[in-house]
C-alpha cells in the first residue's frame, strides 16, 4: 500500500441510447455556424454519420472514410492534408482501434480534441497511446494530447459485431487486463480494476459460449470490461504480450485482434514462473488452477482461434519475429531470452500449453 497513481481526465457516457447525446456533446466545440467536425470512420457507419449531418447540418460535418489497420504513415499524411484544408474544431472517431488510431495520429500534429465512439472492444479510446506504421514496422508512443476528451459507449453499436469478431475483440481487451495485473508500474487501484475487467470479460465470453450467440447481456458485459481494459492500458505499462502482438501485427501484417487472442495463453505461460505467489493467486481465482489453459479454453469455446497457424502466421518467420521483439529492451516479469521466446512462439504456432 505504497504507490503512485495517475488518473487520466476524460468523460465517459456509458449505456443504451447514449449515442443520442453525441450532437449535444459536439456542439460544445462548435461556437460558430462555420465550425466543422472531422469524422474519421469507415463507410460502414454511414447511418451514424447521416444522423449527425441531420442534427448539425451538412456543412458542419466532413466524413473521411479511409481507415486502415495499423495506421499507415501514408494514410496519416492524406488525412492530415484534408484536416489542414478543413480546419475543424474537433475530430470524431467512430469505429474500432484503427479509427481512433487515425484520429490520434492527426492530433499529434494538429492538437485537436477527440471524441471517440467505439464500435468494437479495442479500448484504444481510453489511452494516450498512439501508433503509426510504415514499411519498416510500427512506431508507438505516449502523449496526453491524443487522449480522447469524451468517449461514448453505446451497446447498440457493438451489438452488430459478428460473433467471431466480438470474441476476438474481447480477447484483445483481456490481454491488456492480463498484463495490467502483473505490470511493474501497477498499483492496488489498477490491479483491482484489471481483475474486475478480466472477470467481467470472462463472464461475457462464457455467455457467448453457452448461448452459442452474441447476446445483449454478453455485449454489455464485454463493453464494460473493454472500457476497464482501455483504462488499464493507459494507466500502466504493458510488457511481453503487447510487444509481441505489435511485432506480429506491424511487421508481419497479422490481424491485430487475432494475434492478441492467440498469444496471451502462451505469454502468460512464459511469465508464470516469474510472477509472485500473490499475483499467481489472482489469476487462479479468475481462471482456475491452470490460468493459461483457462484462457485458451475460453477462447476456443467462444469460437476464436488459439494457434498462430490458424491465423496464417508463417512458422518460418518465428526467428525474425523474436529478433524484432528483442531489439528494444523493455521491463518484463520474466527474463527475455531468445531461445525461450523461440519456444514460446513455436508453442503458440502448434497450440501446446
Amino acid at each position: 500500500m505504497n504507490f503512485t497513481y495517475k488518473s487520466f481526465p476524460g468523460q465517459v457516457h456509458f449505456g443504451a441510447g447514449k449515442l443520442k447525446e453525441l450532437p449535444h456533446l459536439l456542439k460544445n466545440y462548435l461556437s460558430d455556424p462555420n465550425d466543422k467536425v472531422l469524422v474519421l470512420a469507415e463507410a460502414r457507419v454511414q447511418p451514424q454519420v447521416d444522423a449527425l449531418v441531420e442534427a448539425l447540418g451538412r456543412e458542419s460535418v466532413h466524413h473521411f472514410d479511409k481507415v486502415i489497420q495499423h495506421v499507415p504513415q501514408t494514410l496519416v499524411a492524406e488525412a492530415l492534408t484534408v484536416a489542414n484544408h478543413l480546419q475543424p474544431k474537433v475530430m470524431l472517431s467512430i469505429g474500432g482501434g484503427s479509427s481512433v488510431g487515425l484520429a490520434k495520429a492527426l492530433a499529434l500534429e494538429n492538437r485537436l480534441p477527440i471524441i471517440a465512439v467505439p464500435t468494437t472492444f479495442a479500448g484504444s479510446e481510453q489511452t494516450n497511446i498512439w501508433g503509426i506504421s510504415n514499411e519498416t514496422g510500427k512506431t508507438t508512443g505516449r502523449n496526453d494530447v491524443v487522449l480522447p476528451q469524451v468517449v461514448i459507449y453505446d451497446p447498440a453499436l457493438t451489438q452488430t459485431m459478428p460473433q467471431r469478431l466480438a470474441v476476438m475483440s474481447a480477447m484483445n481487451a483481456m490481454a491488456h487486463l492480463m498484463e495490467a495485473v502483473y505490470s511493474p508500474t501497477g498499483n492496488p487501484v489498477t490491479r483491482n480494476q484489471a481483475l474486475l475487467g478480466m472477470q467481467t470479460l470472462k463472464s461475457g465470453l462464457e455467455n457467448i459460449a453457452q448461448q452459442k450467440s452474441f447476446t445483449p447481456a454478453a455485449n454489455e458485459q464485454i463493453l464494460f470490461g473493454a472500457y476497464l481494459a482501455g483504462r488499464a492500458l493507459c494507466e500502466v505499462t504493458m510488457a511481453l504480450h503487447h510487444k509481441a502482438a505489435h511485432v506480429l501485427g506491424g511487421s508481419f501484417g497479422m490481424q491485430h485482434a487475432e494475434v492478441h487472442t492467440v498469444l496471451q495463453t502462451y505469454v502468460l505461460a512464459y511469465q508464470w514462473p516469474h510472477l509472485s505467489a500473490e499475483v499467481q493467486q489472482d489469476f487462479v481465482k479468475v481462471w482456475g488452477e491452470n490460468p493459461p489453459l483457462g484462457l485458451k479454453n475460453l477462447a476456443a469455446n467462444a469460437g476464436a482461434p488459439t494457434t498462430l497457424e490458424e491465423i496464417g502466421f508463417d512458422q518460418a518467420d518465428i526467428g525474425k519475429a523474436v529478433r524484432i521483439m528483442l531489439a528494444n529492451p523493455y521491463p518484463n516479469p520474466a527474463p527475455l531470452v531468445e531461445s525461450q521466446l523461440l519456444v514460446m512462439l513455436e508453442k503458440a504456432f502448434e497450440g501446446r500449453v
